[in-house]
């Protein structure tokens, strides 16, 4: 699954450590303004968006280190958008409610670039297939 370098390994790993802070937050965020009910569904949106995103970045390493970022970042930058949508369906703080449209732009801009990058130098089998 790595490359004998152990460059894909760092890769992967730094992308996943991303996420371990998310992974670990409490539950709850009554103190924040928020009710019981409301913190119980935007921590199951977190918990499930977390997963997803950790799952899409395991990839497998192909050897091709841009290739393997341009991947790795596509489902880093996705879970940073269902991260943001979470905060906009459930937050209150104004500041991070801005923050969260912010990276709503951001990484979409970015998600449509990487999504070109990859279209355009993916030189894999099962690309070949559906071009």
């Amino acid at each position: 699954m790595f490359s004998k370098s152990g460059r894909g390994m760092s890769l992967v790993a730094g992308l996943l450590m991303s996420g371990v802070a998310l992974a670990e937050a409490p539950a709850t965020h009554e103190a924040h303004g928020s009710s019981a009910g409301e913190a119980d569904q935007a921590a199951h949106a977190f918990s499930e968006a977390n997963q997803r995103m950790h799952h899409d970045m395991a990839i497998s390493t192909s050897g091709n280190v841009d290739m393997d970022f341009a991947r790795g970042m596509l489902a880093h930058h996705r879970g940073a958008v269902d991260m943001a949508r979470i905060e906009l369906e459930h937050g209150s703080d104004e500041q991070m409610r801005s923050l969260a449209r912010n990276v709503i732009d951001a990484q979409q801009r970015e998600i449509d670039q990487l999504e070109r990058w990859i279209a355009e130098h993916d030189d894999s089998p099962d690309s070949q297939k559906a071009k």
